[in-house]
């Protein structure tokens, strides 16, 4: 799972400077999925979503709360398919904005649903999964991301920063370091035990 993230992000980074056309601060990640990027987007929307299905792996195996364990797979494996629809469907926007005289596609529609099923199935993964984690530096740490996460907007806004690609990659930065912490912490039941004769 962890090697799904760090390639996710890795294969982002690459990108910006290979797409000098497509400035970080004014442009979203999907973007990147058209023109000679493309192929590398699909790799990076790809591991995102291998991480996502292995945390939900992990999460089905906690020891302890059944439904807040079943809640978290289930919201970690939705944003797993959010992620692969996405990835399948190209968007439309551009900042995340239909541009004038743009006709909306069934295609774009998919992606834009693919990217709201990938947030609002991470949300819910993340509220949950407090659940499953028993220690207080997870919770808190938690909490301290949660609060990263609403303060985005309305930091850039107090700056008079008109910077939507920047706002997008803080949420998904927050989403990445929320997985790789819980990939960390979360508890799993280990193999059974041999029965002793």
């Amino acid at each position: 799972m962890l090697g799904g993230l760090a390639a996710f992000l890795a294969l982002v980074a690459l990108q910006h400077p290979l797409r000098a056309d497509l400035p970080p601060g004014e442009h979203f990640i999907s973007e990147y999925a058209k023109g000679s990027t493309a192929p590398l987007q699909f790799a990076a929307f790809l591991a995102w979503a291998l991480a996502f299905a292995a945390a939900a792996w992990l999460a089905a195996r906690a020891p302890r709360r059944p439904i807040a364990r079943a809640l978290t797979a289930v919201a970690l494996a939705m944003a797993s398919v959010g992620t692969l629809v996405a990835a399948l469907f190209a968007t439309q926007t551009v900042a995340g904005e239909l541009q004038p005289g743009v006709q909306r596609t069934l295609e774009g529609r998919l992606h834009d649903l693919g990217s709201l099923l990938l947030f609002a199935s991470l949300l819910v993964a993340a509220v949950a999964g407090v659940r499953l984690v028993p220690r207080t530096r997870f919770r808190v740490t938690v909490a301290l991301l949660a609060l990263a996460l609403v303060a985005t907007v309305p930091v850039l806004v107090a700056l008079r920063l008109d910077l939507p690609g920047i706002g997008q990659r803080a949420f998904v930065l927050i989403g990445c370091a929320w997985a790789f912490l819980f990939a960390l912490e979360v508890p799993t039941r280990g193999p059974p035990r041999p029965v002793a004769s």
